[in-house]
């Protein structure tokens, strides 16, 4: 049976939950948002509102990452928390990505938002400098609360190695972020009750199909399968990178479809009319319309 280790994407995608110079509190101690420390913080409080979000991406990644990116943390007002879980290592990988979910309580959610408050994450307007490092992701946090939408991009976050000309005062908002960002990682900082992860269900899958050329010959040979819900060549529109098209699967058509991604990796090829496709697959969050 495979080793489920941490792949080389879960690397790429969790590269922002670390930085590498020690966060001083006097720092963190001055920097507060719309509460004084201590004061609970409003927020929505649905199951699809967004209160929280940690989104790693751009800078030199393939086109296939993009496509099918999604946010390494997500907390949603009623305590749901969803991240992007470690892939098995093996190729080709499996097609989906491995998506967990927990729920978390009202005062676990507080003490994120206390904690994100007291790193400056409520002061979006902060700069917090460049590292001397080309084509470096960028970390999005956005934080819904208050009735005000807060969003701080980071770029190169936890490559604070290479300063370049980032002040003492950067380095160390950076190093604050990069704390708060890697506790998210296990949650239990922040709850105190037992913390489940189990597979995130969704009711949305964004599907992204690109014709294959007559001739291809892959370097591994994939398995194939049949598309069982119309032509590909005509589903959804048409989207960028140009030749690619995006539907959006729903309702009993993603139930039809369902099983047949438990079969599908990477490289599968699947036949649709009488073209060949390669696909790919993004579950919507909940949030998420497209």
């Amino acid at each position: 049976m495979p080793r489920r280790r941490f792949s080389g994407r879960w690397f790429a995608s969790m590269a922002a939950f670390f930085a590498i110079v020690v966060a001083v509190s006097a720092f963190a101690s001055g920097c507060g948002g719309d509460n004084k420390p201590g004061d609970s913080v409003k927020h929505p409080s649905g199951k699809t509102e967004l209160v929280f979000q940690v989104s790693t991406g751009g800078g030199f990644v393939p086109i296939e990452y993009n496509l099918t990116h999604v946010p390494e943390f997500s907390l949603y007002g009623d305590g749901t928390v969803i991240v992007v879980g470690p892939m098995i290592e093996i190729y080709p990988g499996p097609a989906m990505p491995n998506l967990q979910a927990t729920e978390i309580s009202e005062e676990a959610v507080q003490a994120i938002l206390s904690a994100a408050r007291e790193v400056g994450l409520f002061n979006p307007t902060f700069d917090y400098g460049q590292p001397s490092v080309a084509d470096a992701p960028t970390t999005t946090i956005t934080i819904n609360a208050n009735g005000t939408t807060y969003q701080s991009g980071i770029y190169a976050l936890g490559f604070e190695s290479t300063p370049g000309n980032m002040t003492l005062e950067q380095q160390q908002a950076r190093a604050a972020v990069g704390g708060l960002l890697g506790k998210l990682t296990d949650l239990a900082t922040f709850e105190s009750g037992e913390i489940k992860w189990e597979p995130s269900e969704f009711s949305s899958l964004a599907v992204y199909s690109l014709g294959i050329d007559p001739g291809y010959t892959p370097d591994v040979e994939p398995n194939k399968l049949d598309w069982p819900l119309g032509d590909l060549s005509t589903l959804g529109n048409a989207a960028q990178p140009q030749g690619y098209r995006k539907a959006v699967i729903t309702g009993k058509d993603l139930d039809t479809l369902k099983p047949l991604l438990a079969q599908a990796t990477q490289i599968t090829i699947w036949a649709s009319g009488d073209r060949e496709y390669n696909l790919m697959f993004r579950p919507l969050l909940p949030n998420e319309t497209e």
